[in-house]
């Protein structure tokens, strides 16, 4: 063998002997223009994404459009991070993680120009013969607009960025029609990532480690899932279980460490909805279930019925209705989110009583706004409610019904909420929440969403604490723990209708007592 050839293979040998896991498969299979690889700590994410970066820059992608071929008219690409390569040079340390992956795996006889401290950017010969490629780094840290201008091939984000910057991004792959790459372990407060792609992908790749840990949860998954949701955004999801270059036994003996299990799950699997600022992380699509299929029938009349608004001046107003089951089962059934700009209360009223047909309702709460008197009547919204509502069951429009505004003052109605929500997630599905305890038979109260109410459980998924506006806030300042107005109404409403005494099952929670058996008489009589 030439000593040229020798060089050559000394110069790929991080390439050649890379050993990519399930991450690494699944970049090389998804086509999506978005894909956030969302892993456990040390899960392999950073070294499989630049993998994938040099394979791309070599030409040897198996996805043709991911490759940049000599005709390829947009030669650059961005890794974004929280630090430049060169701005931690305190004894030689690099902070920024993506930078030395990338030089540890690409054939260094190929860099033209390595990035300097004026300039972080690395040229580079293309090995196909085209004109040079740039990789260039910037920073979360740098003015948003100082990113902008030409359009590049393709953007890695190294955990997650500001929003601000984030969008900023998505401009300068429109006319390459480029993607983007999101990288994260979710050790931080994630926000926009779960709302915007995470709920949204229509592709999950789930690692083994990943399938099998959900299993455990009782929560189904398979390795590649196609969703409902768009098609150019997918989700890779591995554990730090799928880094084959650790060893399995550490690895159990490092997690056994954590108590807490959602801080855990974070960590290993990457399960980043426990502390992505959702209000109610309980909440999942087990929770919503067919109406068709459960009241075929319709609700049953003997429950109790409550119905809530969520009153505003002009935002369309939330309107739902619950039904209570004697065995403490809560089912939130309907909902309405008319607009007070183009409807009056009355035209909005009527609606509410058609659509509560000849249910008679134990609780009607409307948002305290309603009680303000308004200049040119006189009267308040409760008022105008309660007069309509008195015409409408004298005309033979529904049965009538007093609003009285809903209580403000604590969050018992959102504590019910979410032991409902935990209760519902352990039973599994409706009318299966009987248990038995110390010889007694009772009712775990829980909550259930037909699928009409889609509003509402868009809401309930979405609904989330308000955030800082820069990642430098996270850093300095305590969490914001106030609740936003966003996706607020339809959850509010909800909440305020389980605060309210009336709504209670009539029967208690312990309903049916053991009978004592034969035996246990006989045993008990011969002591």
């Amino acid at each position: 063998m030439k000593d040229a050839d020798i060089k050559l293979l000394n110069d790929m040998a991080g390439f050649l002997s890379f050993k990519p896991n399930f991450i690494g498969w699944a970049l090389m299979h998804c086509d999506a223009n978005v894909i956030l690889v969302d892993t456990g700590n040390q899960a392999g994410k950073t070294s499989n994404i630049a993998k994938n970066y040099v394979a791309r820059i070599l030409g040897e992608h198996p996805i043709e459009k991911r490759n940049m071929r000599p005709n390829t008219i947009h030669r650059t690409i961005r890794f974004a991070s929280e630090n430049l390569p060169t701005e931690s040079e305190e004894e030689g340390e690099i902070r920024n993680t993506v930078y030395p992956q990338f030089k540890k795996l690409f054939p260094p006889y190929l860099i033209k120009k390595d990035i300097t401290a004026r300039r972080p950017a690395i040229t580079i010969r293309d090995y196909q013969g085209g004109k040079d490629i740039i990789v260039e780094f910037v920073s979360y840290n740098q003015e948003v607009q100082s990113q902008a201008g030409v359009q590049r091939f393709s953007i890695f984000l190294d955990e997650q960025a500001p929003k601000s910057f984030y969008e900023e991004q998505l401009p300068r792959l429109l006319a390459a029609d480029g993607d983007m790459i999101i990288g994260i372990t979710p050790a931080e407060n994630i926000t926009y990532l779960f709302e915007e792609i995470f709920q949204k992908a229509g592709t999950f790749y789930n690692s083994p480690s990943i399938v099998e840990y959900l299993a455990t949860k009782g929560e189904k998954c398979r390795v590649f899932e196609k969703m409902a949701g768009d098609k150019n955004i997918a989700v890779i999801r591995a554990a730090t279980d799928d880094n084959p270059t650790l060893n399995k036994e550490v690895i159990e003996e490092k997690y056994s460490k954590y108590d807490d299990l959602p801080t855990m799950e974070v960590r290993r699997y990457g399960l980043f909805h426990q502390i992505s600022g959702i209000i109610f992380k309980e909440f999942d699509k087990l929770h919503v279930i067919s109406r068709n299929q459960h009241f075929q029938e319709g609700i049953p009349h003997s429950w109790v019925h409550a119905r809530g608004i969520d009153f505003h001046e002009h935002t369309n107003w939330a309107c739902g209705w619950v039904a209570l089951s004697p065995q403490n089962e809560a089912f939130v059934y309907d909902e309405y989110n008319p607009s007070p700009d183009r409807f009056v209360t009355s035209e909005i009223g009527r609606e509410i009583a058609h659509r509560s047909r000849d249910y008679k309702f134990a609780v009607n709460l409307i948002d305290p706004w309603a009680a303000k008197k308004q200049i040119n009547t006189g009267f308040t919204p409760i008022d105008d409610l309660n007069r309509a509502f008195s015409q409408f069951r004298r005309d033979g429009i529904g049965t009538g019904g007093y609003w009285q505004a809903w209580d403000t003052k604590n969050l018992r109605g959102r504590d019910s909420v979410k032991e409902r929500l935990k209760n519902a997630r352990i039973v599994g599905k409706p009318f299966n929440n009987r248990m038995i305890k110390n010889g007694v038979d009772f009712y775990v109260p829980t909550i259930w969403f037909t699928d009409n109410c889609n509003q509402t459980i868009y809401s309930f998924k979405n609904w989330r604490w308000e955030e800082w506006a820069t990642r430098e806030s996270y850093l300095t300042k305590d969490e914001k723990n106030k609740p936003q107005d966003k996706h607020s109404h339809f959850p509010v409403m909800i909440e305020c209708i389980f605060k309210h005494p009336a709504f209670n099952t009539r029967f208690s929670e312990r309903v049916v007592k053991q009978p004592q058996s034969a035996h246990a008489s006989y045993m008990r009589g011969m002591r």
